[in-house]
C-alpha cells in the first residue's frame, strides 16, 4: 500500500501521487496527477530549470529547458526565447467592431522584449444570424495594420456555420515592434448584423532583445 508524500524545498511544495498497482487500476493514479510542483505566492524566478554542467554544483549552469512562473517554456538552450500561448474569447459585439475597435490579445511586453506571433487558431461558433461586411482578420501589433500571421477571410466569418481556421506565420519578413501588445484586427471595415461568437488561440515567442 502506498501513501501520499509531500516534501518542501525552500518553500516549494513537491507532491507525489500514489502508484496504483492492484487490479484494473494499474498505472492509474486514481484521477490524481503523477507529480505536482506547486509554486509559492509571488513567484518570479523560473519554476523549473534543466541546466548543463557548466556551473558545477552552484546551480548556475546554462539553461537548457525552463518553465517560468507563468507556464511559458524556454527550450533548446535559448532562455531568452520563450514559447507561449494565450486564448481569448470573443463576443459577437467584439467581432462586429474588429476594425474600429481591435480586441487586445496580449498586453504590451516589458521593455527590451518583443512578442512574435507564430500561429493562430480562430474558432467561430455560429449563432442564428450571419455577419455582413468586415474584412480579413489577423493579429497585428497594437496601433498597426500589418498581419502577423495569415488571415481569416471575411467570407469565413460571414458564413452560416461554425468554422475553425488555422493561420500559420506570415510569409516574408516582418518588422518586430518591441514592448508592444498584440490586437485582433479586421482589415477594411467592421462587420455588422451577426451574433456568432469566437475563440482565438495565439501561439507566440516572447523574446528578449
Amino acid at each position: 500500500m502506498f501513501g501520499r508524500m509531500a516534501t518542501r524545498f525552500q518553500r516549494l511544495l513537491v507532491r507525489l501521487s500514489p502508484f496504483k498497482s492492484e487490479g484494473t487500476q494499474q498505472g492509474d493514479y486514481a484521477g490524481l496527477q503523477m507529480a505536482v510542483i506547486q509554486l509559492p505566492p509571488n513567484q518570479t524566478a523560473n519554476a523549473l530549470e534543466i541546466q548543463d554542467s557548466s556551473g558545477g554544483y552552484s546551480g548556475q549552469g546554462n539553461v537548457l529547458f525552463a518553465v517560468d512562473a507563468s507556464g511559458n517554456i524556454a527550450i533548446g538552450g535559448s532562455p531568452k526565447a520563450k514559447q507561449c500561448c494565450v486564448q481569448v474569447a470573443l463576443t459577437a459585439a467584439q467581432i462586429t467592431t474588429l476594425h474600429s475597435a481591435p480586441v487586445t490579445l496580449l498586453a504590451a511586453s516589458a521593455a527590451g522584449t518583443a512578442i512574435i506571433p507564430t500561429a493562430m487558431l480562430f474558432e467561430l461558433t455560429f449563432g442564428s444570424a450571419q455577419f455582413t461586411g468586415g474584412g480579413a482578420v489577423s493579429p497585428v501589433y497594437h496601433g498597426a495594420t500589418t498581419a502577423l500571421t495569415s488571415s481569416v477571410a471575411a467570407a469565413t466569418i460571414q458564413g452560416a456555420s461554425s468554422a475553425y481556421v488555422f493561420c500559420d506565420a506570415a510569409t516574408g519578413p516582418t518588422v518586430v515592434s518591441a514592448a508592444t501588445g498584440i490586437d485582433l484586427y479586421a482589415a477594411s471595415a467592421d462587420f455588422a448584423a451577426g451574433d456568432s461568437t469566437g475563440v482565438v488561440t495565439l501561439w507566440y515567442t516572447l523574446i528578449t532583445l
